[in-house]
């Protein structure tokens, strides 16, 4: 039917049959719609194909940077080792070496008895080892016009070494300098109610109860023992010993409640001279503290402080 309908009858001549003729092929409308269908279709491989080599281009350098990225990772990392290797190192590192005591020991010996400079000039070379700083500060004290480079020395000694304020050399040495020259003995007394915790007050009340002491450092240290941060630091027992040294004899009785209760062997110091009932007046027969009466309250301040000192030496 195709062939058919595309046959189409051409006119006959006179005496013949009419003959048929085909139709043309195409009419130039189809081939003008066939020839831009295909200029569409070229168009679309071109575009096709330029989006297709364009989308090459994003991927490849994507690719790449993502190459650089792991370099630069890898570099970051190759970096950072060596900061954490240095890190670690630094915190295992072992301190240094302390100082060689047996040295140190036989170089105090050799200087001793060559006096101060000395053991001063050991001392710059050891300014933190207690014994050189002690053996210069006793040194110091053997001559008055060194006092105050004794003081000094205490000080920088208390610094490197607290339990020092215990020590009997040293404790020696800031009596005598507390009973010296006013500029140095105030140096001393300052040191012993501010500088050696609870050993400095100790030192004030053993200075004020010793014979023979100076006017301006009995003066001084009856100041420190008011001050409140010394009390604190002297504690109860140690404030009330203190308070019955200073009190005249029958002014003692106010104290004993407050004895009983906080007093300890230095309390007892002063209340057992009480209990004598002679003593006084011209043939020494008198009592001395008649106000006293019987020593009734007297013994029973002294029997509860024993008693107390007894419980707590038990317990330890």
């Amino acid at each position: 039917m195709i062939a058919e309908a595309a046959t189409v009858y051409a006119p006959a001549l006179p005496g013949q049959a009419p003959r048929a003729r085909p139709l043309p092929t195409r009419s130039r409308g189809v081939q003008a719609v066939i020839l831009a269908g295909a200029g569409l279709i070229g168009v679309v491989g071109i575009v096709a194909l330029a989006i297709t080599l364009r989308g090459t281009a994003p991927i490849d350098a994507l690719e790449q940077s993502s190459s650089v990225a792991e370099v630069s990772d890898a570099g970051s990392a190759q970096d950072a080792a060596p900061v954490i290797a240095v890190s670690a190192s630094a915190a295992t590192k072992e301190p240094p070496p302390t100082t060689n005591r047996a040295s140190v020991a036989e170089e105090l010996s050799e200087a001793r008895p060559k006096g101060a400079t000395a053991l001063a000039t050991l001392a710059e070379r050891y300014p933190e080892e207690p014994e050189v700083l002690k053996a210069l500060a006793l040194a110091y004290t053997r001559d008055k016009a060194n006092y105050a480079k004794a003081m000094t020395t205490v000080r920088k000694l208390f610094a490197v070494a607290p339990d020092m304020a215990r020590d009997p050399d040293i404790k020696q040495a800031l009596l005598i300098v507390a009973n010296g020259p006013v500029d140095v003995a105030a140096t001393a007394l300052d040191i012993m109610g501010k500088e050696m915790g609870a050993r400095g007050p100790e030192l004030l009340y053993e200075l004020l109860s010793a014979s023979g002491l100076g006017k301006f450092p009995k003066e001084r240290a009856t100041r420190l023992f008011a001050d409140p941060k010394v009390k604190e630091l002297a504690g109860p027992g140690l404030l009330v010993a203190n308070d019955l040294r200073a009190a005249a004899g029958c002014d003692r009785k106010k104290l004993f409640a407050r004895a009983a209760k906080e007093g300890d062997e230095r309390a007892l110091a002063h209340l057992k001279p009480l209990l004598a009932t002679k003593g006084c007046s011209w043939h020494r027969q008198a009592d001395c503290f008649a106000c006293l009466g019987d020593r009734k309250d007297l013994r029973a301040t002294i029997d509860a402080i024993t008693k107390r000192l007894e419980q707590a030496s038990a317990s330890k």
